[in-house]
């Protein structure tokens, strides 16, 4: 085997390394932001962060580091994405588009308002969702366990 391949399986497992570590970091400072001021300042700082020290280690002249610093900076965008617990900016995009659940559940709530909005214009009464009559009586009154 040569020393490429060896570089390569090294250099993957700093990046999944970083992306772990980046990812941990990201989510512990995403909980922290208040606004979307906040969050964009804390992607910022993420990625200028994880620049210098791609930099350090590049001057260093341990590149296969390097590969660290790019995880973490991958890792600690997605942890404060899911640390703020919002969608923002190109995440509302992402979100949507692999949420369909949630478009689903949306649309059934603005049914819901509608149809709410529709019964207070009209004045009619709220539908049943629930039945409240005893479910071991049969139909002649009889308690299914007597008979």
């Amino acid at each position: 085997m040569s020393d490429g391949f060896a570089i390569t399986v090294v250099s993957l497992l700093f990046t999944v390394f970083g992306i772990v570590v980046g990812f941990h970091l990201g989510d512990e400072a995403g909980a922290r932001c208040e606004n979307t001021a906040r969050y964009a300042t804390a992607n910022v700082v993420a990625i200028l962060a994880g620049s210098l020290l791609f930099m350090v280690v590049w001057a260093t002249g341990y590149v296969v580091l390097g590969m660290f610093a790019f995880g973490a900076v991958a890792g600690a965008v997605a942890g404060l994405k899911f640390g703020y617990g919002e969608s923002v900016g190109p995440w509302k995009f992402v979100d949507r588009l692999m949420t369909p659940a949630a478009r689903q559940r949306d649309r059934e709530r603005a049914r819901a308002r509608r149809a709410a909005a529709k019964r207070a214009r009209t004045g009619a009464a709220e539908p049943e969702l629930m039945s409240v009559a005893d479910a071991r009586k049969d139909k002649q009154g009889k308690s299914a366990e007597g008979k």
